[in-house]
């Protein structure tokens, strides 16, 4: 009788097991994308047109894809228009970009100017065409495991609440003048293990919360993308290096100005666009509309006098972009309504989270500025104020205009538009003031082509960063020519089985006022996508490729009409 016992009980543990491990396992998946914006959608795309076999799970934090260009209303792509010698095979001869590969399609599709909704629910169709991508709406990170060694030394555990200083990264040892451990440990590396993810739910407010423990999943993967505008995967897992806004020029370690989008209508293009130095009109082969103007504001005695009265906010010229494809153009201006990129908030930390605030802990950082979701609120606060439509009207074009209303409110992005939030680097030594990124300042002015060999794509776009803060100038130079951005960008110091095409990417900050817009993106998170499709075929090694596999991901990226040559 106590053998049968035996037997029955090793079988009935061994069945748990097995149980255990298949409920687990239905959480396993090839690759994990982090983030829901358009580098995000561009990592799956190119990763399923490399290896259609993968099972991928994207992670987003938003309730649809599209990030700031859809739930943020920014309605337009950033393009500095420029012919490379040649173009990839399929790409048709009039085209003039610096990138192509999925941004390509993007502008076949949906133009340059675009409907929110429409690219919202594009996005969506796109990948909803690939089998195994599996789209984690309303979700967020809670929990990093990082991989132990052997030996189990390396073994960590960070929760996100409290894995981090408040300048998201471990905090130095006051007691020790030595070389931070970011330039002596190199040796010491992480694999992302698991990550834990919450549901999120709005509140009465609408600010995001997390749900409770029913929405609570473990989550494993052999690869991790950061995509996000937030850098929260990599900025949370105990293994950061890298530094906040435009810490390696500043200690202050200021982020951009943010802005929110608000609905115009009554806009006069004709008046509005007067000055073709600086000025300028597009209308785009599907007839959506956009505009460039109000450079007069900055000897405008109005806008003057709301700038200086105003501690956290700021009127520039302007970008609008029209919400929909009438085809009127310019004469047809005054019956369109127009998202308008033109309100600067300061003092916004992109890093924090309302949610995170309530659930405790360091990850809502106690330096910095306010949360998104405040600021968005003091900021529709400001939209509503009645003087604030009668100070617009002081502009050429705007005389007549007025703010689109749903129930009683300014029509607004649901977020903001965030420019920046932290930067990984191989090196960071705030202590020496020592900084060393993949992609620098001197590598996009110039002198590029130490880049070349290992090169993923072209960069190109105004140095334009909004200012940091109150006061400083507004200034966007144009480069010269397009550069080349090498494979490194992608890559974590500490991090080896993570890529990173999103707002943390491995460059300075100075290279991130160009590199920020979403073409540039969306070639990273191409050259992401091949990567680890390529590394899950066993012919790429994402942390330590070898000349032979960038000459592989050259070519996969060439055969996805990318381009890689100016």
């Amino acid at each position: 009788m106590s053998k049968f016992l035996l037997t029955f009980t090793t079988s009935a543990l061994a069945l748990l097991v097995v149980f255990a491990s298949f409920r687990y396992d239905k959480h396993q998946y090839d690759l994990v994308i982090y983030g829901g914006g358009p580098q995000a959608v561009s990592t799956a795309l190119a990763a399923k047109r490399t290896n259609k076999q993968m099972k991928i799970l994207m992670v987003v934090p938003e309730r649809a894809l599209g990030s700031i260009l859809t739930l943020g209303r920014q309605n337009l792509f950033d393009v500095n228009y420029y012919k490379p010698k040649s173009l990839p095979q399929g790409v048709k001869p009039s085209y003039e970009g610096s990138q192509a590969g999925t941004f390509y399609y993007f502008m076949q599709d949906v133009t340059a100017v675009f409907p929110p909704e429409l690219f919202e629910s594009y996005l969506a169709r796109k990948l909803s065409a690939h089998k195994n991508v599996e789209i984690s709406y309303e979700t967020d990170i809670t929990k990093v495991n990082l991989k132990a060694d052997s030996d189990g030394t390396n073994a960590k555990s960070k929760k996100a609440v409290t894995a981090l200083s408040s300048d998201m990264r471990p905090a130095p040892s006051a007691a020790s003048a030595k070389p931070s451990a970011t330039e002596t440990d190199e040796a010491e590396t992480f694999e992302i293990e698991s990550i834990v993810t919450q549901s999120l739910v709005k509140n009465e407010k609408s600010y995001y919360r997390f749900g409770g423990g029913a929405g609570e999943r473990k989550v494993r993967a052999p690869l991790f993308v950061d995509a996000s505008e937030t850098g929260r995967l990599v900025g949370t897992s105990g293994a950061f290096v890298g530094t906040v806004g435009r810490e390696d020029q500043n200690p202050d370690g200021a982020q951009m100005a943010a802005t929110l989008m608000f609905k115009l209508k009554g806009l006069d293009a004709a008046k509005a666009v007067i000055d073709p130095k600086l000025q300028g009109k597009a209308l785009t082969y599907k007839g959506s509309f956009q505009l460039w103007a109000g450079h007069e504001m900055r000897s405008n005695p109005v806008i003057a006098a709301y700038d200086a009265a105003s501690p956290l906010f700021r009127i520039k010229p302007y970008n609008a972009g029209e919400d929909g494809y009438s085809g009127k153009g310019e004469a047809g201006s005054k019956d369109m309504e127009f998202w308008m990129n033109m309100l600067l908030i300061y003092n916004v930390d992109a890093r924090k989270t309302i949610r995170d605030m309530e659930a405790g802990g360091v990850v809502y950082p106690e330096s910095g500025g306010m949360a998104p979701e405040a600021a968005r609120e003091l900021a529709l606060q400001e939209i509503s104020k009645p003087e604030f439509i009668q100070m617009l009207r002081h502009l050429n074009g705007l005389e007549n205009a007025e703010l689109v209303m749903k129930d009683g409110e300014p029509v607004v992005g649901e977020t903001l538009y965030i420019r920046e939030s932290i930067h990984t680097a191989n090196v960071a030594d705030p202590a020496t003031r020592t900084y060393r990124f993949a992609l620098d300042k001197d590598g996009v002015t110039g002198n590029d082509e130490r880049y070349f060999d290992r090169r993923i794509g072209l960069g190109y776009y105004h140095f334009d960063s909004n200012s940091y803060k109150k006061g400083e100038q507004l200034s966007n130079p144009l480069g010269k020519e397009p550069w080349y951005v090498p494979y490194d960008v992608l890559r974590s110091p500490k991090l080896t089985n993570v890529l990173i095409p999103g707002y943390a990417a491995n460059m300075d900050s100075f290279a991130w006022t160009a590199m920020r817009v979403y073409p540039n993106l969306i070639m990273l998170g191409d050259a992401a996508g091949t990567a680890a499709a390529l590394s899950l075929s066993r012919k790429f090694s994402v942390d330590e490729p070898s000349e032979a596999q960038i000459e592989l991901l050259q070519q996969s990226l060439r055969a996805q009409q990318v381009i890689l040559d100016k």
